[in-house]
């Protein structure tokens, strides 16, 4: 399940009023707010609602402005202060200063602290961005459990307890945690959360091949998209459109979604999500069998994830990059693709892990290495029966094929036969 696309205002356009207001009441014009970094020309286009400021902007701004980062990010301005230890503590894990985050978290871990949840909370973010998957869970479930179940207190954790899940092939479990908080959100009157569970809901789904559930979950969206005008929802929108439509085998479709996702990304000021679309858009072109625009779309890809490049996304990328190498006949610099994913598969996700050793497969056998191949081959398919079952009928023929090619007939059939039996059950479970 890949990252969500996630904001931390409620729409470019209020936050521009507000920031105009904010300024007026101050006495002071666009040039006198400026500093380095934030020039006269970027505050009229926030003001504009034209731009996404990251969190860091935010607070600056606020601070010039004698207004909370709170309710120039969202409107609602809190009657108590959260704790100066959690304010520095959030900042350092935006900046990705871990260490410092952690120190102030755990120094609210007591029993009692009404910090707590949110400490527990922070603590399970650093422990998913480290890639310590189990622990991450169990410190966001504590979270969750220290604040009663209730979602939406914090949907940030939630978003990540259901993406922490997906990791580890718990999909049931992901898709029922966004079940839930769609409803709550629904309950709630939050429009804007409800949006971002849906998204993630749908995705879910769109893992597990429950496409058409997953068709619905947007569906039922969309018109509260529209209706708040943030280009950063529209990406999230767009994404989910496009991994529908990869999903369905329909490379074109998928295509279009992703480029409308870029284009809207392009104009925010987070490099991960818009490397992001420019994997998604590789793996598009690679469906539709352009190798070379999408080995340039991967190579912008690392640029913008630069030293934020982790092993679960290293490992995407290299897989794209195989795929596209194979396809060029580049047998030499696939192979070498291969290997660098080798090395971090075990970050990936069961699935992922799955239709990776397929391709990987594929790698060796065009450069003859038959037992490698088949070794891959034969992985890929225990995986991909119990975590991607939509999958393992690629997987089983194959593997069937090279078993008939070796003489094993028999082994062949049986591969097969397993393989179908999955794809029985997935169709079964689709419905």
């Amino acid at each position: 399940m890949p990252r969500s696309l996630t904001t931390h205002i409620d729409s470019p356009r209020e936050v521009g009023l507000r920031l105009k207001a904010a300024r007026e009441r101050a006495g002071l014009s666009q040039r006198q707010l400026a500093f380095p970094g934030c020039t006269a020309a970027y505050i009229s286009r926030l003001e504009a609602g034209a731009r996404v400021p990251s969190l860091q902007m935010v607070i600056q701004l606020a601070a010039r402005l004698d207004v909370s980062g709170q309710w120039l990010a969202t409107g609602v301005d809190t009657a108590t202060a959260e704790p100066t230890e959690l304010i520095e503590a959030e900042v350092a894990l935006r900046l990705g200063e871990y260490e410092e985050a952690e120190r102030h978290y755990r120094a609210r871990l007591s029993i009692g602290d009404p910090a707590r949840p949110t400490a527990l909370a922070g603590l399970g973010q650093i422990a998913f961005r480290a890639e310590r998957i189990e622990a991450a869970i169990d410190l966001l479930q504590q979270a969750l459990e220290a604040r009663r179940g209730r979602l939406l207190a914090d949907p940030g954790a939630v978003d990540t307890l259901g993406r922490a899940y997906a990791i580890t092939g718990a999909m049931e479990s992901s898709v029922a945690l966004f079940e839930r908080a769609v409803a709550e959100a629904r309950d709630a009157g939050a429009s804007v959360e409800e949006l971002r569970f849906a998204v993630l809901l749908a995705n879910a789904l769109i893992d597990i091949g429950a496409y058409g559930r997953a068709e619905t979950a947007l569906a039922s969206v969309i018109r509260i998209a529209e209706g708040l005008g943030d280009p950063v929802t529209a990406a999230r929108i767009f994404w989910s459109q496009s991994r529908l439509h990869t999903m369905r085998h329909e490379p074109e479709l998928a295509g279009r979604y992703a480029r409308r996702a870029l284009e809207i990304l392009e104009r925010t000021e987070n490099d991960t999500y818009v490397g992001m679309a420019y994997h998604l858009l590789a793996y598009s072109e690679i469906e539709a069998a352009h190798y070379e625009e999408a080995l340039e779309l991967l190579t912008k890809g690392r640029e913008l994830f630069g030293k934020d490049l982790g092993h679960r996304d290293e490992a995407r990328f290299s897989i794209e990059e195989a795929r596209a190498y194979m396809g060029l006949g580049r047998n030499g610099e696939a192979a070498v693709a291969a290997r660098r994913v080798l090395a971090t598969s075990d970050a990936m996700q069961p699935a992922d892990r799955g239709r990776a050793y397929v391709t990987l497969g594929d790698v060796f056998l065009a450069a003859g290495d038959v037992d490698r191949a088949r070794s891959l081959y034969e992985r890929a398919l225990e995986l991909l029966l119990e975590h991607g079952k939509r999958y393992a009928l690629d997987a089983g023929r194959r593997l069937a094929d090279l078993l008939e090619q070796q003489g094993d007939a028999d082994a062949a059939l049986q591969v097969l036969k397993r393989a179908s039996e999955a794809a029985a059950i997935q169709a079964g479970e689709r419905v």
